[in-house]
Parts: structure tokens; C-alpha cells; sequence
């Protein structure tokens, strides 16, 4: 097993948990994402699939959205912070908006497109958190039904 890289060294990586927490308090998906810019956070979202309805509105999708909802231009030097593994779709999302750093809570559960984003030049670490490990583990054994639906994995 790797050792996990604490909060604290990852910018984001609580705003993440907190908005993943948020997501399953409202009945959705345990997954949030945080953009972080030279240390800062500046937007936030989380998995509302379940709570909308819509098959698209993952987390890291949702974090996008509200940072280009309030800047005219897609964001530089940002990194994604996400609680698990980005979809292919949530990873071509952020890559075509500049993003090419990406902290990752976990990829226990899913791997997504972390292999992709590699291949591709990003720079990605996995922080292997077990905070977002067990959040995960827990809601995976709660909600199989939610997890089977909506899960990209």
C-alpha cells in the first residue's frame, strides 16, 4: 500500500471532501472537486447526478463550471482536486480548459482516466487519502443501488 500525502501538503483536498460530503448528506454521489490557483481555492463543486437528474453533472465538471461561470477566460496554473479518479469525460473536460495538474484523493475504488491524463503530459498525484478511501468504501456498501446507477466505475 502507498502511503497517503496528508490534507494539509494538498490544497483543496478538504474542499473536495467537504463538497463529497455535502453531495451524499443531499442523497447524490460521494465525489467533489475543488480548482486551486497559486495555493488558493477558487471554485468548487460536487457530484449533483442524482440530485438533478442529470448524468453530467459530475464534480469536476460542476467545479468548472462555476470557476468559468465567474472568469471570462478558462482557468492557468489551476489544479483539480478531485476525491476520486476523474472519468474520461470529466478528465477531457478540464483538459480542455487548461488544466494539467491534478491531485486525486483516491483511485481505490475507480482508476478512471488517470492513465489517459499521464499519457498525456499532465502531472498527476494521487494522494491516496483515507479519509476519501473510506467515505468511498462506506458509501459504495450503503448505497450499491446509487452506486451501480451513477458511477463511472
Amino acid at each position: 500500500m502507498r502511503d497517503p500525502v496528508t490534507l494539509g501538503s494538498n490544497p483543496g483536498l478538504s474542499d473536495a471532501l467537504e463538497e463529497a460530503q455535502a453531495g451524499i448528506a443531499e442523497g447524490g454521489m460521494p465525489f467533489g472537486a475543488s480548482l486551486v490557483v497559486a495555493g488558493r481555492v477558487v471554485a468548487r463543486g460536487r457530484n449533483r447526478q442524482v440530485q438533478r437528474g442529470d448524468y453530467f453533472a459530475h464534480a469536476e465538471t460542476e467545479a468548472l463550471r462555476a470557476y468559468l461561470d465567474e472568469n471570462d477566460t478558462p482557468p492557468t496554473k489551476v489544479t483539480l482536486v478531485a476525491t476520486e479518479s476523474p472519468c474520461p469525460m470529466c478528465a477531457g473536460a478540464a483538459f480542455i480548459t487548461g488544466v494539467r495538474r491534478f491531485v486525486i484523493g483516491e483511485d481505490t475504488h475507480y482508476s478512471g482516466a488517470l492513465d489517459w491524463l499521464r499519457r498525456e503530459g499532465a502531472d498527476v498525484l494521487v494522494a491516496n487519502d483515507p479519509a476519501c478511501i473510506s467515505m468511498v468504501s462506506e458509501f459504495r456498501e450503503n448505497n450499491a443501488h446509487l452506486w451501480q446507477r451513477y458511477s463511472a466505475g
